[in-house]
């Protein structure tokens, strides 16, 4: 816990360095403040200008049917709303709304940031009756929801199908990673196109689910076993003669949507979630098609799995819990609202408004419902939330594998350095 106030302190300096260009006057507060008689939300999310833009609209069209509200939004990139969200929370400012992730979920309720949304279910100011349980599950701790799901998504690999046609190659529903791997240099043999592999903790737990296990779970316990493999795995792919450089990869961040190497083709495929595949399909400029994570080929389990996706939350010091509580209920279950957003969160919770919607959608958007539902057909169930720390071990990660890609650290050093700092963070924040 004391751990958790140092990141967030830390967060809320470079919040204010990161955001000292803006307008002065405007304070990203929770508060419901006057204007001209209005209650103002203040609303927070993570994405591109993609998903900026079309939640923009359908926020416009909210306050036009509320003339009584004033919702004012803000957005960044995954890693800036992290540390901006942290830095917010730290001075009591948070949002009143905000986007919530399942591996965050825990940190953030464990201190007391999220509100109960069960009291708006029970007195129907939020209307659960068309939404699966699993879903207002997915979002609840020790019974109680503190994040609401809009879609459903799970982990995808992004290909392009004219490079893979150009080397002569087929991509099935779910590769091996070895198969993977042939295919790569093949490609890469026939096109010159370069291949990125994910070295980040998605893949990680990907790897561990396939044997069985967890990988928060060996990394609390010090459990070398999931890491050692994925670490192999990334090493060797650094290696291989179809691999992006690691100079190419800091350039370009795969991180970010409109950087992917992807998109310029510089490789020929991508790693990410399937709510992504419109904003990396519109940022390439071309048609991309999907498959699952690839599988080890010795794995005992299926990895793939749905993920509850853009989970959003109302933040506990928020003055305004109803009428933000007002506004979930009508992005979640408004047909109007999810025609403007046209499953670009992921395929909508509301079962009814998932139907209204199916024929409407463009080839992506069809291309992800299909996608959803062939990984539903096989999928396990997810991993419980991941534990505070979760961004930390995140970027540690990312720094392991930048050494490893340049040859500075062994494999089997990487492991254990990753291992026992990861385990060391964990255990702080118990």
């Amino acid at each position: 816990m004391k751990r958790f106030t140092l990141v967030i302190c830390m967060a809320l300096i470079v919040s204010m360095l990161c955001f000292a260009g803006g307008n002065s006057d405007k304070k990203a507060t929770a508060v419901a403040e006057s204007s001209e008689g209005k209650t103002v939300i203040n609303i927070y999310w993570w994405g591109n200008q993609v998903r900026n833009d079309i939640t923009q609209k359908a926020i416009n069209l909210y306050m036009s049917e509320h003339p009584d509200i004033e919702i004012r939004s803000e957005f960044a990139d995954w890693s800036g709303y992290w540390d901006r969200l942290s830095a917010t929370a730290a001075g009591g400012n948070m949002p009143d709304i905000v986007q919530m992730d399942y591996s965050y979920l825990n940190q953030y309720q464990q201190n007391g940031l999220l509100a109960d949304l069960n009291p708006y279910f029970e007195d129907g100011t939020i209307d659960i009756s068309k939404i699966p349980s699993s879903v207002i599950e997915s979002g609840s701790v020790d019974g109680h929801c503190y994040a609401l799901s809009l879609g459903s998504n799970a982990p995808v690999m992004i290909y392009d199908p004219a490079i893979t046609e150009a080397a002569g190659v087929e991509i099935p529903d779910q590769l091996t990673v070895e198969e993977l791997y042939e295919i790569s240099n093949t490609i890469y043999e026939k096109t010159g196109v370069s291949t990125y592999f994910h070295d980040g903790i998605n893949m990680m737990a990907i790897v561990c689910r396939s044997y069985g296990s967890h990988i928060f779970d060996e990394l609390a316990a010090g459990d070398t076993t999931g890491s050692l493999k994925h670490w192999n795995y990334v090493k060797w792919f650094a290696d291989a003669p179809s691999a992006i450089s690691p100079e190419l990869i800091a350039e370009k961040n795969p991180d970010v949507v409109e950087t992917k190497p992807i998109t310029d083709g510089t490789t020929w495929n991508d790693f990410s979630f399937s709510n992504q595949f419109i904003a990396v399909s519109n940022a390439a400029g071309r048609k991309l098609e999907m498959t699952m994570y690839p599988v080890a080929e010795d794995a005992v389990n299926q990895p793939m799995y749905l993920k509850p996706s853009q989970f959003f939350s109302i933040s506990s010091q928020s003055d305004c819990k109803e009428e933000a509580a007002a506004f979930l209920d009508w992005f979640t279950n408004s047909v109007e609202c999810n025609e403007i957003l046209m499953a670009e969160r992921g395929i909508p919770v509301n079962t009814e408004v998932a139907a209204a919607i199916k024929n409407l959608v463009d080839e992506n958007n069809q291309a992800i419902f299909e996608y959803v539902d062939k990984v539903g057909a096989i999928a396990t169930p997810i991993d419980a939330p991941d534990p505070a720390g979760k961004g930390e071990i995140e970027a540690i990660g990312k720094t392991t594998a930048e050494e490893l890609r340049h040859g500075y650290m062994t494999v089997e050093e990487a492991t254990e350095d990753f291992v026992s700092r990861a385990q060391s963070i964990i255990a702080s924040m118990q």
